[in-house]
């Protein structure tokens, strides 16, 4: 929470907003920006915070230790952003369930402030679900929208990607989780996007990243479960790195296999 853009200012205000290095025993110097408690480059209504000489409780007027956002707001209901879902009766020897889907960031102007939202998206390959009713292919559904004014929008944000894999049965099958160059917006995010850091464009613009899940059995009946843990970071020079949210997205694949196998 940014402290007061106008006076008065305590003490104990830049305590609770920045900490307390030395105990208890406050010492202005200890907040120069890019010292103990304050990130180099923290500005407030009155301009930069000073990096040394003097420095005044007036200067952290407006400041924050966080990233200022106007709101942020998680748009998906449940236990899950989306969930995806796909099945396979076979009699070969082997086969293969490929679901992909896509997360698009999309800027935009709302009044005298900017926006940054994420999405999820079907694609071809998989059934999606949001809030509880099926996707339709190619539509962005929202899951968590960061409003900032245009002063503090966000240097670039990233997405940090994480999964877990889990299996109903024993048996011969391999699963795999590859990210990918997402397709069909504005930009794409490229392969191996984690927690990779992308510019946070002006408004507006959209860029996809892809993720295909991917499970190969062998003779093998069961049900394969993905989950993806994503968290949204911005970073803005200044400032420590923001978490506006952490999710999940949910993918299940079903097998059936059936006759002799070779």
């Amino acid at each position: 929470m940014a402290l007061a853009p106008n006076p008065p200012i305590c003490l104990t205000d830049l305590r609770t907003e920045f900490g307390d290095a030395n105990g208890g025993n406050v010492c202005l110097t200890e907040y120069y920006a890019g010292g103990a408690n304050v990130a180099a480059g923290t500005s407030g209504t009155n301009g930069a915070v000073p990096s040394s000489g003097t420095v005044c409780l007036t200067d952290f007027l407006g400041t924050s230790n966080v990233i200022p956002v106007v709101s942020n707001t998680q748009n998906y209901t449940g236990n899950v952003a989306a969930s995806f879902a796909d099945n396979l009766s076979y009699t070969g020897s082997q086969g293969m369930i490929i679901v992909d889907y896509q997360y698009v960031m999309r800027t935009s102007i709302s009044g005298s402030n900017y926006v940054a939202t994420l999405y999820v998206e079907e694609t071809s390959n998989g059934n999606g679900v949001y809030n509880s009713a099926g996707m339709s292919t190619g539509t962005l559904y929202p899951v968590q929208t960061v409003t900032f004014t245009q002063g503090n929008w966000p240097d670039g944000y990233a997405l940090d990607h994480s999964v877990t894999y889990s299996s109903s049965s024993g048996g011969a099958y391999q699963e795999n989780t590859s990210l990918l160059a997402g397709t069909g917006e504005t930009y794409s995010s490229g392969s191996n996007w984690d927690n990779t850091t992308f510019t946070l464009l002006n408004p507006t613009t959209n860029t996809a990243f892809k993720v295909r899940q991917q499970v190969t059995g062998e003779c093998w009946t069961g049900v394969a479960e993905f989950i993806d843990t994503i968290s949204l970071k911005f970073n803005k020079s200044g400032y420590p790195n923001l978490t506006a949210a952490t999710f999940n997205v949910q993918t299940e694949m079903t097998f059936g296999f059936s006759g002799p196998c070779f």
